[in-house]
């Protein structure tokens, strides 16, 4: 019998068994040939990308995907080769040479990378199709399906090279595990593997020190401009938390797990149980093996909640802030008196609808004689060009009047806003802020407005976040009251006009953004909700669609990583479960004990990770992120989703294992 014969009968006798491995590479090549379509189809990147920046990142991210998907498929190699070393060792004692071996060896691996890579070029042809087609709707692009190919050849050829190259990095591994181990070895590796666990209460408690102590660092963050963050230097304070917890980690899995469950040993009321004195010393004698891919599992799944947490925190908090910084579907500077009347037959040039609302806004600068103003009315005006910073505002405020306000966020379909306001006395002013942390409450503070040379104090009954004018044309506006209002506006002339037009029928109108802008040449305080969301999007749809793929990958691998090991640490301990039975305990008593075994090693990772990934996130938001939005937990729903989507995955491996585990031991 050939090799090749001998790898198939291997491969169909025990499916099953490889049933997992080859989906799990089959997906990670699908993942991989669907990039390398996408980084080579330049008729996508030349609509996406006009300064080379999406190339540039399929380069970078291309070695990333290569690094991962070589560690992902050796790792599963080692596996694969360790269940199998009592298999290779009766091939030796039947008379095969090691270089035998080594050849079956290949021949498997052949076959199912084979399998895999035919798989994987299908489905990866199709999610390439489902990824044009998606960004060619999001971003409204004129790209034909019939111009991309379903199998691009120079993708296909790629991903063949890198298969071909992967199967030569596995046959050199599983040489030089072969040739370095004995028959003795290859017969007895099981038992071996296994290394008595020792106790040390020092690193136990350094380790579980290092991980509080890092996580109390990174809160620190919440103190704002008191915290060390800033004191000390965010990078530098960042590194010393990574230290901590990296560190923490280590010392927390390796030592401290193993410390807590046999101390807890001595507690001979919960130990001395049915399942727990199974599971207990189960667990401490497999740690000392297993604590280094649970250390590794918990920084990959650290890894993959934060990213994917953070991406789409990045991607969601800017489109949910345009609600701020361009509440208006378009809004505009009006500078002569016919811009007006052109401005609104190009708008009905471009809609007919009946629904468009045409409001015009004279913002009117008073200056104020307090001596300290709050931020958003000394920070510098909105030039549009590098001189921004250096000019500052006068002291003093831009005034609205309250039925303006109450007209335009009406026009924005903001009328749950309206609810919280009531009519102004003349006395009365509604403070908008820039940001929630921009100082102190102003709620009661009194200013006084120079009006034709006569102060009238106005005093804070309210500050909102609801303003009603992008910030482009106004940073933070002070409502007063209508008749206060007409005593400004016929003392002093208005600084600036704004036009806010509002309407369904012209939103997300992309055309006619284009023509106003054409018409106002280019103007900076030309501004559009759809636009801006639109601008967004375009910019960030390619960079978190190449990072999403690191992450699908680090979902697959970490998944299947903990499935492996489950697995094989039950058919290792399967004769232990043949003498539980022996001894009288039942289908469903096993189950319980597989189920707690299996929880544990998926939960330690996962738990680790999700609380890396919270604390990651909330120093990031803070300090990497402008605070436009109040603190609400709407904002955190990305985070929130992309956690719920990881459990989820988690838990379908976890079912899966415990199938497989079960079927395993109870299967006669």
């Amino acid at each position: 019998m050939n090799h090749l014969s001998m790898a198939l009968k291997n491969l169909k006798n025990n499916f099953s068994f490889y049933a997992l491995y080859l989906l799990s590479i089959s997906f990670v090549i699908t993942i991989f040939f669907a990039f390398t379509s996408f980084s080579m189809n330049k008729i996508m990147l030349e609509k996406i990308s006009g300064d080379g920046r999406v190339e540039t990142m399929c380069s970078t991210i291309s070695v990333f995907l290569m690094a991962f998907v070589i560690f992902y498929m050796s790792y599963s190699n080692r596996f694969f080769l360790r269940r199998r070393t009592k298999e290779l060792g009766i091939y030796a004692l039947l008379g095969y040479r090691k270089s035998t071996i080594l050849s079956l060896l290949t021949a498997e691996n052949l076959l199912s990378c084979f399998g895999a890579f035919v798989i994987g070029i299908f489905l990866g042809g199709l999610f390439h199709k489902g990824i044009v087609f998606g960004i060619t709707e999001l971003l409204d692009l004129t790209v034909s399906n019939s111009e991309i190919p379903f199998f691009n050849l120079n993708a296909m050829i790629k991903t063949a090279c890198f298969v071909f190259a992967i199967i030569i990095i596995l046959s050199l591994s599983n040489s030089k595990f072969l040739f370095k181990s004995s028959l003795m070895d290859l017969v007895r590796f099981e038992k071996s593997a296994e290394k008595q666990t020792k106790f040390h209460a020092v690193p136990s408690i350094i380790g579980f020190v290092s991980v509080i102590l890092g996580y109390c660092i990174a809160l620190d963050i919440l103190r704002g401009e008191k915290s060390v963050w800033f004191s000390v230097g965010f990078y530098t304070v960042g590194m010393l938390t990574f230290t901590l917890i990296l560190l923490g980690t280590v010392l927390f899995i390796a030592y401290f797990l193993p410390y807590a469950v046999q101390t807890g040993k001595k507690n001979k009321k919960k130990f001395y149980t049915e399942t727990r004195i199974i599971t207990s010393p189960g667990f401490i004698y497999r740690m000392r093996s297993n604590s280094k891919t649970l250390i590794m599992l918990t920084l990959l799944s650290a890894a993959t909640l934060t990213v994917s947490s953070v991406m789409a925190l990045t991607l969601y908090y800017p489109i949910a802030a345009i609600s701020r910084i361009a509440p208006s579907e378009i809004e505009c500077r009006i500078d002569k008196e016919s811009d007006l009347s052109a401005i609104m037959e190009i708008v009905n040039n471009y809609s007919s609808g009946d629904d468009i609302t045409f409001l015009q806004t004279n913002i009117y600068k008073v200056t104020s004689t307090a001596g300290e103003l709050p931020m958003e009315y000394s920070v510098g005006t909105s030039k549009g060009d590098a001189e921004n910073e250096k000019i500052l505002r006068n002291a003093g405020f831009e005034c609205i009047s309250y039925s303006d306000y109450t007209a335009i966020l009406k026009a924005q379909g903001r009328q749950k806003a309206l609810a919280h306001f009531t009519a102004l006395n003349n006395n009365e002013c509604i403070f908008v802020r820039y940001q929630p942390a921009s100082g102190k409450d102003e709620t009661g503070s009194t200013y006084p407005l120079l009006i034709n040379n006569t102060e009238m104090p106005v005093t804070v009954i309210m500050t909102t976040l609801d303003n009603p004018i992008s910030f482009a044309n106004s940073v933070g506006t002070l409502i007063v009251s209508d008749r206060l209002y007409k005593m400004i506006s016929e003392n002093a002339a208005p600084e600036t006009k704004v036009l806010s037009i509002n309407g369904s029928s012209i939103t997300g109108n992309e055309e006619l953004f284009q023509a106003l802008s054409a018409y106002l040449d280019k103007s900076p305080y030309l501004q559009g909700n759809s636009h801006r969301i639109h601008e967004v999007v375009s910019l960030s749809s390619s960079t978190f669609l190449l990072i999403g793929f690191l992450v699908v990958l680090f979902f697959i691998a970490t998944g299947s990583i903990l499935y492996f090991n489950n697995i094989s640490a039950i058919a290792d301990s399967k004769s232990d479960y043949d003498i539980l039975t022996k001894m009288g305990y039942t289908n469903r008593t096993i189950k319980k004990i597989i189920r707690k075994q299996a929880i544990t090693f998926f939960s330690i990772p996962f738990l680790f990770g999700l609380a890396d990934c919270i604390f990651a996130t909330l120093v990031y938001k803070t300090a990497l992120m402008q605070n436009l939005l109040a603190n609400s937990i709407v904002l955190y729903a990305p985070t929130i989703s992309a956690i719920a989507l990881t459990l989820i995955i988690y838990l379908i491996y976890y079912c899966m294992t415990v199938h497989t585990c079960c079927k395993m031991v109870l299967e006669k």
